[in-house]
């Protein structure tokens, strides 16, 4: 009987510190935990409307759980929410619960669900399955009669609102700067020499437009202030062209700045038009010889843009034309070559 006795103290003892050790944090061992409650909080749905299925587990208070992934472990459902509430602990152990938001697009009748919930061990994770449970569709058609529906027709035009492409433009405008960029990179002094030239030959143009209409209106009653107007006009010409300040030069001064000897003879015939009010044919001469010394310091400056290009023809001397006929050169927008 003591033999006995003994052995069933022993198996009591043991018993019990086997199961203080289960309850020791850090156990390796897994106490019996219920199987988790899962259930959808409606028995129906419909299609792209949410509905909810809720998620609970008891367990010992020292564990640690994990409840699924919203991401991947919802299929053929699709997480839209998820709303967590706070750990409840009593003498029964911890409850965890949380409320998945859930949408589905399916058209099947019926839908099953087992969600798992993990408990967290040294070594790994214990998955603990709930029970399977089941939402039905619930169609928003009508199904009686749908031999007697009828299509309605409408055929007016609905309004549609113009809406910019500001992506298309952003990238045409992205092009076009890169395109320029790359043709001014590669023919960048060409275009800025052919400009200057242009823009040189249309101020010569004005010029001579100009300063002929004042030649061929000049009588001897107008003939002082018509030459007059035409020297101020012939040395702002020649200020812009060679950038120097011809308005505020002398007759030598201006005579030595161009090198021609023709140009002191007419500059003098032109002074005692302005201020002795004569008028000669020798006059109108002295006004083409300040005319061709305008076109030759107009050569001279566009050879020195491109000098590798001759004049486009030889100037003619003003002793070879006529004395009173002057032909005003015919407009156009070419540039000579």
């Amino acid at each position: 009987m003591d033999r006995k006795l003994v052995l069933i103290t022993l198996f009591g003892w043991l018993l019990t510190l086997s199961l203080y050790a289960q309850q020791l944090p850090g156990s390796s061992m897994v106490i019996a935990t219920p199987r988790p409650d899962g259930h959808f909080l409606t028995d129906s749905f419909e299609v792209g409307r949410p509905f909810r299925y809720s998620l609970s587990v008891r367990h010992p208070a020292h564990q640690e759980v994990i409840f699924p992934d919203t991401a991947r472990q919802f299929a053929p459902f699709i997480v839209r929410g998820l709303a967590v509430y706070p750990t409840r602990t009593d003498t029964t152990g911890s409850l965890d619960s949380a409320v998945y938001t859930l949408v589905s697009f399916g058209t099947a009748s019926a839908y099953l669900l087992r969600m798992p919930v993990y408990l967290v061990n040294p070594t790994d994770c214990t998955a603990l399955w709930a029970s399977t449970d089941t939402v039905f569709l619930r169609s928003a058609l009508q199904t009686s009669r749908l031999d007697t529906l009828q299509l309605a027709t409408i055929t007016a035009l609905a309004p549609v609102k113009q809406q910019f492409n500001y992506p298309y433009l952003l990238m045409a405008l992205l092009v076009a700067a890169l395109t320029a960029g790359i043709v001014y990179s590669i023919f960048g002094k060409a275009i800025e020499r052919q400009w200057a030239l242009y823009l040189l030959y249309q101020r010569h143009m004005r010029f001579l437009r100009n300063y002929n209409r004042l030649i061929r209106g000049m009588d001897p009653d107008t003939a002082a202030d018509t030459a007059n107007r035409m020297v101020v006009s012939w040395k702002i010409y020649l200020q812009k062209l060679r950038n120097q300040p011809f308005t505020s030069l002398t007759t030598r001064e201006i005579v030595e700045q161009m090198a021609d000897d023709r140009l002191a003879d007419a500059l003098k015939e032109v002074d005692r038009m302005v201020y002795g009010g004569t008028f000669s044919p020798q006059s109108q001469a002295a006004l083409r010889v300040l005319r061709e010394v305008a076109t030759q310091a107009y050569y001279r400056r566009r050879e020195t843009i491109r000098p590798t290009v001759p004049p486009a023809a030889p100037l003619v001397p003003i002793s070879q034309a006529s004395p009173v006929a002057v032909a005003e050169p015919e407009a156009t927008t070419t540039q000579p070559v």
